[in-house]
């Protein structure tokens, strides 16, 4: 029973050591991000790289393990982060949307910042096993 118990958490487990990449449009001039360079675009800190402003979007698939391996955070964590800053009128959470509508954004908009688990014909900018 313990050993069935075990293998269920480890099956569980192993979605959140997925790798994530960051893309970006190609109009940005932008070769590499750094990890801490993505997280203050996400907690919306910084809105511009080299001087143009970015929109960075969530990614519904892949949030959880953005989350964890990127800002080491729960998505409790986060959500109650977003909704301080939505109550202090300082900030809005980036705007959360699934694979297709973020290929989407990536390829009909500029200064476009998205994040998948899944390969994706764009340039990468940021990588994290």
């Amino acid at each position: 029973m313990l050993r069935k118990f075990l293998y269920l958490i480890l099956l569980l487990s192993l979605p959140l050591y997925a790798e994530i990449k960051f893309f970006i449009s190609d109009n940005l001039l932008v070769k590499h991000l750094s990890k801490n360079q993505i997280i203050n675009l996400y907690f919306k800190k910084t809105k511009t790289i080299n001087g143009q402003q970015v929109v960075i979007y969530d990614n519904i698939d892949s949030s959880d393990i953005f989350y964890k391996n990127i800002l080491n955070k729960t998505p409790s964590q986060v959500h109650a982060y977003w909704m301080k800053q939505v109550f202090l009128g300082k900030n809005i959470p980036p705007l959360k949307l699934n694979h297709e509508e973020l290929l989407e954004k990536l390829t009909q908009e500029q200064n476009v910042i998205i994040y998948s688990t899944k390969d994706i014909d764009a340039r990468v900018i940021y990588e994290e096993n």
